[in-house]
């Protein structure tokens, strides 16, 4: 498991069409994105979002799970220790009530820290520090990936506003709200099981044979 920072609306870097102007900041309109999965990319757990309103104006009132969204807001948009042991929890919950018992690997950011969660079924280790880069598959391949998916969604998006003629220039061409930033998300997040394994394998293969087959595999979730 592990969260990155996503500032929807900030232009792609590098792009040709935008210009860096005098005075003019990237939009730092962000939310925070929560991924997990098991070891071989079989099983992803819905995403977890972290905006700053509970009812952001493009939800039309509504809760983020009214629209079917696993949501929770602060005033900075972070994961905080209270948000992860709720969400912890609730996997608690879900893999007691399945029969399951899995490991979850997680880095040592202070939101993790879960103190005594009288946790049944989920068994927490943290990587040792400096190390998540290497070991932990998310950080090595699968929020980079996510985002670079994000950024081309934003550009096709981008360039079909422009074709509808579409009274847009340099970065507002790139801006959407909140929930159109959530549902692409889920988008990315569904075509995912593919590249996962073979970073997890990359990653965690001191930990396990990395088989379709592999009971292991499928018991320990990132």
């Amino acid at each position: 498991m592990d969260e990155a920072g996503l500032c929807y609306n900030r232009a792609p870097v590098g792009d040709i069409c935008t210009r860096k102007k005098p005075g003019v900041k990237a939009s730092k309109t962000r939310i925070t994105v929560a991924f997990c999965a098991n070891a071989d990319g079989t099983e992803l757990l819905p995403l977890l979002y972290i905006g700053r309103a509970r009812k952001p104006l493009c939800f039309k009132k509504k809760t983020g799970a009214e629209l079917g969204f696993n949501y929770k807001n602060n005033a900075k948009a972070w994961m905080t220790s209270l948000i992860f042991q709720q969400w912890v929890r609730e996997l608690d919950v879900k893999m007691r009530a399945e029969g399951r018992n899995i490991l979850l690997l997680l880095d040592n950011a202070a939101p993790h820290v879960s103190g005594d969660l009288a946790l049944t079924n989920v068994s927490i280790k943290m990587l040792p520090p400096n190390t998540t880069p290497c070991l932990q598959p998310m950080d090595a391949g699968i929020v980079a990936s996510y985002k670079a998916q994000y950024r081309s969604m934003q550009i096709d998006h981008a360039v079909e506003r422009v074709e509808r003629g579409e009274d847009v220039e340099g970065e507002k061409a790139y801006k959407v709200d909140q929930l159109t930033a959530m549902r692409w998300s889920e988008a990315i997040w569904g075509t995912m099981s593919a590249k996962l394994s073979p970073i997890a394998g990359a990653t965690l293969g001191w930990y396990c044979p990395f088989t379709t087959t592999s009971t292991a595999a499928t018991r320990i979730s990132q």
